[in-house]
Order: C-alpha cells, then sequence, then structure tokens
C-alpha cells in the first residue's frame, strides 16, 4: 500500500530532525556508512481565485507534486483556506494536481500517477438492480504540466500559482403529474449516459464511459424536485440519457416510472464537460392506494410505469445518495 505524505505546517523540518536523530545514533555503532539526501528547495504555492465561480470558497486545498521522472511518492500539501504559503521540496522535477479536500462521497484511484489519478463516486445498485454510482460533491481544482526545482541558485524562492476552477456541473430536475404524493415514503432518481469519474490532470471524462447515477428527491408543491453535482457525460459516445423515477410507497412498493431527457441535456451548451442543466419531466401516474386498488395510471408520451402493484425493495437494496443540493 503506498504511504501518504500530507504536510500542513513544518513536518519537513521535524522529519529531518528525527533523521539527523537516527543518524547520530547510528555513528555510535562505528560503522562506516555514506547517506544520500536530496537537497530541499522553497517553492511559494499561491492561489488565485478569479476564475472561480458559482459556489463559496472551499474549506482548503490540496496540492500534489507527482515526481515527473516517476520515482518515489507524491509529495502531498494541505493549504487550509485555500490560502498559499512557502513549502519545501527536494530538488527535482514535478507534476502538480491541486482539488478542494472537503470533499465527500469520492475516492481517488491511482495515487501514484499524475496521468491517472482519477476521481471516482461510489458503485452502489439502484432500486431495480441495475448498476449504478452515486454523484460527487462540490470539486474545483487545477493542474501543472512541470514545475522544475533544479539549478535554483540558493536564497532564490521559486513561485507557482494555481487557478482552480469548477469541475463539476450542477443538474436540478422537476417532475410533474404524480397524483397522490402523500402516499410516497422515499424517491429515488437515476440518469443513465453519465460519467462517474474524472482525470484530474486533464480536467476531462475518461473515453467511453457510460454510468447510471443515482441521487435522491423530495416533494414540495404537488411535484417531486432534486438535484445534484455531476462530472457530466461522454459526448463521444451516442448514449441516451434516460431519466428513472423510482417511487417507495408507504406500503413498501416501488414504482418506476422513466422518460428520455437527451434532447434536454444536449440542447445545453458544455464548456469542455461542464454545462448546467434543469430537466422538466412530465408524467401522468397515480401511486397506487394498494389497500383499495390494484394500480395507477401508467406513462403518456414515451413515458413508461411499472404499473400494478409495483414489486418489493429491502432496506439492503435502498441505496443511500449523496444530496448536497438542496432546491
Amino acid at each position: 500500500m503506498s504511504r501518504i505524505r500530507i504536510f500542513r505546517g513544518s513536518g519537513i523540518i521535524q522529519a529531518l530532525s528525527l533523521m539527523l536523530f537516527f543518524l547520530i545514533l547510528s555513528s555510535c555503532e562505528h560503522k562506516e556508512f555514506r547517506y544520500v539526501t536530496s537537497s530541499f528547495r522553497s517553492l511559494r504555492v499561491e492561489f488565485n481565485w478569479e476564475r472561480y465561480e458559482d459556489f463559496q470558497k472551499p474549506e482548503g486545498m490540496r496540492v500534489i507534486f507527482f515526481p515527473k521522472d516517476g520515482r518515489g511518492e507524491p509529495w502531498i500539501f494541505d493549504f487550509p483556506n485555500g490560502e498559499g504559503r512557502q513549502i519545501e521540496l527536494p530538488e527535482n522535477e514535478y507534476r502538480v494536481i491541486c482539488y478542494n479536500y472537503d470533499t465527500s462521497g469520492i475516492s481517488w484511484e491511482n495515487p501514484n500517477s499524475y496521468v491517472e489519478y482519477l476521481a471516482k463516486t461510489r458503485s452502489v445498485q439502484a432500486p431495480d438492480s441495475t448498476k449504478a454510482c452515486t454523484t460527487p460533491s462540490w470539486l474545483c481544482g487545477d493542474h501543472i504540466d512541470r514545475v522544475s526545482l533544479e539549478n535554483i541558485p540558493e536564497g532564490t524562492e521559486k513561485v507557482i500559482t494555481l487557478y482552480p476552477v469548477r469541475m463539476v456541473s450542477r443538474y436540478t430536475y422537476e417532475v410533474n403529474g404524480i397524483q397522490n404524493l402523500e402516499r410516497v415514503a422515499d424517491i429515488r432518481a437515476s440518469l443513465s449516459g453519465m460519467s462517474g469519474s474524472l482525470l484530474m490532470a486533464e480536467d476531462k471524462l475518461p473515453d467511453g464511459v457510460s454510468e447510471n447515477l443515482l441521487f435522491g428527491g423530495e416533494t414540495a408543491n404537488n411535484q417531486i424536485k432534486g438535484g445534484f453535482y455531476t462530472f457530466g457525460y461522454c459526448q463521444s459516445i451516442a448514449t441516451p440519457q434516460v431519466f428513472k423515477l423510482y417511487l417507495k410507497s408507504r406500503d413498501g412498493k416501488v414504482y418506476v416510472l422513466e422518460q428520455d431527457v437527451s434532447a434536454q441535456v444536449h440542447s445545453v451548451p458544455v464548456r469542455g464537460h461542464i454545462g448546467d442543466v434543469h430537466l422538466i419531466i412530465n408524467f401522468n401516474f397515480t401511486v397506487p392506494d394498494n389497500k383499495n386498488d390494484g394500480g395507477g395510471g401508467g406513462g403518456n408520451g414515451g413515458n413508461n410505469s411499472s404499473g400494478g402493484a409495483g414489486f418489493d425493495v429491502g432496506v439492503d437494496d435502498w441505496a443511500d445518495v449523496n444530496e448536497d443540493i438542496i432546491c
């Protein structure tokens, strides 16, 4: 397992003091040895927030320095409140990734690879047993392909500036035409043809990715509403975006309605993989009262529902989801 070195303050000085202590102890054995260490260089890391938009400033930023020669583990530094400061690194060439460290629902894969460093959300199962993944929290970041700390004159401080930008889109939705919403105990929804991962070094989606996102919703003013952050959809493959709504009734039955919303998703201009979308979905469905009747209205205009008595779902099948956007 890879070791992670995270520095928030004077950790380097403490580490060097500890190394010196062990060298002194080793010298008592009267053995001849050689210890070679890299020279450290000062680097000031600054953040410019002029390109940041549409969200409050994060709790802090994590900056990862990957040795460009591929040898050795990355050096990781945290910057509370996204404020710059001076750090020290071994003399070398690096490639740099930064992102806000107050994320939730995101795991980081390939931690020793700059090119393959991946933000990925959790895999879950939708109520109808289809594979899905959760949605990410707010994410911003930046990257630099080359930072050289070689051949810097003593006493010279090198400065780099990172320009964090948002790396997720904001999707919201509203569902109309559902009758007897008071019979609904819980709500889940999914959207197909999306991506649950992001390559941080290029701020791009992995090629050929098509996944279902699973998220929540709530009732308000005779509608169902919800919202979530997403890395977006892969534009290189022609996969439709199908919205599925899972309604769990108070007697434990689940009803599924779906509608193709590809036209709405693709009508929004994107910058890279970023584009905020608001979906409007219209159904014609009545949530059944199974004590008195056996089914509700079906879909119309291309909308499908399970109808009838629905199907049972266990607690383990009703996956937890992120709810970062309150509509």
